[in-house]
């Protein structure tokens, strides 16, 4: 507590970074779907990383 009296900007610079992260995998789970489809390990973290690029493509 006594760390957010002293340096309130930075924590809330920080809470909206993590707040709009946060928006954006929201969005993509609802344009994309909730579930990952692959079973293989690398087939999901290639789906996620692809939705990831995706998303970020579209708020260009």
């Amino acid at each position: 507590m006594e760390e957010f009296v002293k340096n309130t900007l930075s924590y809330l610079e920080q809470y909206y970074l993590r707040n709009n992260s946060e928006s954006g995998f929201s969005a993509d789970k609802r344009r994309f779907g909730w579930k990952v489809m692959q079973k293989r390990e690398d087939g999901v973290e290639t789906a996620l990383t692809c939705t990831s690029v995706w998303h970020n493509l579209l708020n260009l």
